[in-house]
């Protein structure tokens, strides 16, 4: 509703007044809202002709619509998450990073996602300084889909296939 296509320098009134409208509405309710910049709805056109997250660019257009986030909903909001379940990524590549398959050749997947993690790592980081210096007070993180593993039993195998998926959990809250 903001930015529809992703790259515009203005974003569309209906969509803030819109935003605006619910996120009164549920101050005056006493709700706190916490509100999610990136929830598996990257715009289709940034994932056409941008690669989604595999390209550079888009941390620029994503701190560019944070920013208006901030600027028009900063005083009605102190809580923010970056991005939904950054870490499902391998999961679902196409909602979480726009990553069109049938594109790139399966060998060139795996560079492709962690390129593109990391600029959402990079982009997050930007934001929340954005954030920070436009609203004092206010919180950003990201959100993480799975939680801490344990061990089936105290087999040392057992324990070593949970240290090593907790370590990759590790990986997305750096």
């Amino acid at each position: 509703r903001l930015c529809p296509p992703g790259t515009e320098d203005e974003p569309n009134e209906s969509g803030l007044k819109f935003y605006e409208d619910v996120l009164t509405y549920l101050n005056k309710k006493g709700i706190e809202p916490l509100v999610t910049l990136h929830h598996y709805e990257q715009p289709v056109y940034l994932a056409d002709h941008f690669d989604g997250w595999y390209n550079r660019k888009v941390i620029d257009f994503f701190v560019r619509y944070a920013k208006t986030c901030f600027a028009h909903f900063g005083h009605l909001v102190r809580y923010w998450l970056s991005f939904n379940e950054i870490d499902s990524v391998f999961r679902h590549p196409w909602t979480t990073i726009g990553y069109l398959s049938a594109r790139y050749p399966a060998e060139k997947r795996e560079e492709m996602v962690y390129q593109s993690v990391h600029n959402q790592f990079v982009a997050s980081a930007l934001a929340t300084k954005a954030l920070h210096e436009m609203c004092p007070g206010a919180q950003m993180g990201c959100m993480l889909t799975k939680t801490t593993y344990y061990p089936l039993d105290c087999d040392p195998r057992n324990q070593l296939k949970a240290q090593a998926r907790n370590r990759d959990n590790m990986f997305y809250i750096a």
